[in-house]
């Protein structure tokens, strides 16, 4: 099990941006895009899912996720009083298993008025603090409690599905492969393109790991976490 040292990291979160129209359609684009009219209707994604956004005054927004007619997703973005922060609450409901709750907070890098402009993700960090890793002759099997993922990844480069309540949205993969005998070589996709590329570094006296990466398509989305044994 090990916990992150921040003083030893270096890493800026990914940024988001958002359009607002006159007619209330909200862009969101970050590693992907989409769409989505707060007119408090439900409006269908395909694959029986509905999404639907409501908003609540100048500085709120509900999203509800239905898949086959049953919530499975409520999301809250609330503007502090301030406009310069934004925090979403995600509410995740597995048809097995508790109700997951997480937040991710941004901070204000352009715009002045309401949600339009440019957000900084702060939150990595903190779901990322703890890592615990297993391995075997088979697999790295990679667990971050604080985000509600994990990873079975065998040893041969094939790509292994990021499982939990927590999972990013569409089909995203994770493949290892051994470098040495103190380094893994990881590569992230989503949706078959690659996300990023890094490697998990043992250090030499077995009391640090340096996990590296980088987006091969967006130079600024990068970072190095330094985690010590706990």
């Amino acid at each position: 099990t090990w916990k992150v040292n921040p003083s030893k990291s270096n890493y800026q979160g990914a940024v988001l941006t958002i359009s607002v129209s006159a007619d209330n359609e909200y862009r969101f684009d970050e590693s992907s895009s989409h769409t989505i009219r707060c007119d408090g209707k439900y409006q269908p994604m395909g694959n029986n899912r509905a999404l639907t956004c409501t908003k609540r005054g100048v500085a709120a927004l509900d999203i509800t996720l239905k898949e086959n007619g049953v919530k499975t997703r409520a999301t809250r973005d609330e503007l502090s009083s301030d406009g310069k922060v934004f925090t979403t609450t995600m509410t995740v409901f597995p048809p097995n298993g508790p109700v997951f709750t997480s937040q991710i907070i941004f901070s204000r890098l352009s715009g002045s008025n309401g949600f339009a402009g440019q957000w900084r993700d702060t939150s990595y960090l903190q779901q990322h603090a703890d890592m615990t890793l297993r391995l075997d002759n088979q697999a790295l099997h990679i667990d971050y409690p604080s985000e509600g993922q994990q990873i079975d990844a065998t040893l041969d480069g094939a790509g292994a599905p990021v499982r939990g309540p927590q999972a990013p949205e569409g089909t995203t993969t994770l493949s290892v492969r051994p470098d040495g005998s103190r380094e893994f070589l990881v590569t992230t996709k989503r949706n078959g393109k690659v996300f990023s590329q890094g490697s998990l570094k043992l250090s030499n006296d077995g009391r640090a790991i340096t996990n590296t990466w980088w987006n091969p398509d967006r130079p600024n989305v990068k970072g190095t976490l330094v985690y010590e044994k706990k």
